[in-house]
C-alpha cells in the first residue's frame, strides 16, 4: 500500500498529540446506534486534495454501501489518527500494516477489513552483474530503504538481515525513499530494498528489469488494513465489517479507479483480525523497535 512516513523525527509530536487528545473533551459516541457520520482518514496521504483525488470514489462508493455520509479527514502524516482516534475526532481509517501496529498501541483500533495485495512483499535487489547472490552478502555493503518503520522497506528487510546472521551494524543503511533505484544504478548503492509492488512499477516505467536482478525476497506481507474506533461500539464494528466484506465488488473497483491505486486492482476485501499482524509485530521487537509500536 501505502507509501510510509518516516517514524524517527514524529515520535515526540506524537506523544505530544496523544496527551493533548486525552485531555481534550471527547465528542459522544453512542455505544449502541449507528453514528450520524463517519469520518475517513487515509494514513499515508496528507492533505485534502490528494485525499479527494485518490479516494474520492471510494468515499462515494462507501457512502452507497453504508447509507451513511462519509467525509474525509486529512491528516498530516500517520501518527496524527491515533490522537483523532482517541478524542473521537476520527471515526474510521485506513492504514498499512506497520501504521496498524501503531493505531492499535496507542489508540485500541479495532480491524475492520483487509486490503490483500497479490504482489505485496519484499524484495532485495541489485544489479545483474554484481557478484552479490545471497543476504550472507551483504555484510559491509551500502542497502538503501525506503524510510524508518516502512514495513516493506525497513521493518522486514531488516528482519531478515539479522535472520541471516547481519545486524544493523555489519552494513550502511541509506534510508532516501524513491532515491534508492536511482542509488543503485548509479552505483551509490549496492543492494535497493522495496516492495516488489514498487520494484515492478518503477523497473517497468525505466525498461531496466534486465539490469538487475532480485536477490531475496520475503513472504506476503499483512494485508493494508480498515480500522475503526472503538467507541462506535460493537454492533456498528459487526455491521461495519459486513457490509466492507459484503460489498467488496462494489469497493474494491472504486479503490483503484484512481490511477494512483492501481495496487488495489487485484485485491480481495478480506476478514482480518489482530493475529494477522503478530509476525510484524514480533519483527519491530526482533530489530531492536519494539518500542515505536508500544
Amino acid at each position: 500500500m501505502l507509501n510510509r512516513r518516516a517514524f524517527v523525527g514524529y515520535s515526540l509530536l506524537f506523544l505530544g498529540g496523544c496527551t493533548a487528545a486525552q485531555t481534550t473533551s471527547p465528542i459522544s459516541i453512542s455505544q449502541t446506534n449507528r453514528p450520524s457520520r463517519l469520518r475517513f482518514a487515509v494514513t499515508d496521504i496528507s492533505g485534502a486534495d490528494d485525499l479527494d483525488k485518490e479516494f474520492g470514489p471510494f468515499r462515494q462508493a462507501l457512502e452507497t454501501v453504508l447509507a451513511l455520509p462519509v467525509e474525509f479527514f486529512p491528516v498530516e502524516s500517520f501518527l496524527d489518527a491515533a490522537p483523532a482516534l482517541l478524542a473521537n475526532e476520527l471515526e474510521f481509517a485506513m492504514a498499512g500494516p506497520s501504521e496498524y501496529l501503531l493505531l492499535k498501541a496507542r489508540a485500541n483500533a479495532v480491524p475492520i477489513a483487509g486490503v490483500t495485495r497479490s504482489d505485496y512483499y519484499t524484495v532485495f535487489v541489485t544489479l545483474a552483474d554484481s557478484d552479490i547472490a545471497a543476504l550472507a552478502d551483504l555484510k559491509d555493503k551500502k542497502i538503501a530503504m525506503w524510510a524508518e518503520g516502512a514495513t516493506a522497506g525497513h521493518i522486514v528487510p531488516t528482519k531478515m538481515l539479522l535472520d541471516a546472521g547481519l545486524p544493523s551494524d555489519t552494513y550502511e543503511t541509506l534510508m532516501i525513499r524513491e532515491e534508492g533505484l536511482n542509488a543503485l544504478l548509479n552505483g551509490q548503492a549496492d543492494v535497493w530494498v522495496t516492495s516488489h509492488t514498487r520494484y515492478n512499477k518503477m523497473l517497468t516505467a525505466l525498461g531496466r528489469k534486465d539490469d538487475v536482478k532480485i536477490v531475496a525476497e520475503s513472504e506476503q506481507l499483512p494485508p493494508d488494513i480498515f480500522v475503526a474506533n472503538p467507541n462506535l461500539g460493537a454492533g456498528f464494528l459487526e455491521e461495519l465489517s459486513a457490509k466492507l466484506i459484503d460489498n467488496k465488488d462494489i469497493l474494491i473497483p472504486a479503490l483503484y479507479e484512481s490511477g494512483a491505486n492501481q495496487k488495489f486492482k487485484e485485491s480481495d476485501m478480506v476478514l482480518v483480525d489482530d493475529s494477522n499482524y503478530q509476525a510484524l509485530r514480533d519483527s519491530y521487537y526482533a530489530i531492536g523497535q519494539g518500542s515505536t509500536i508500544e
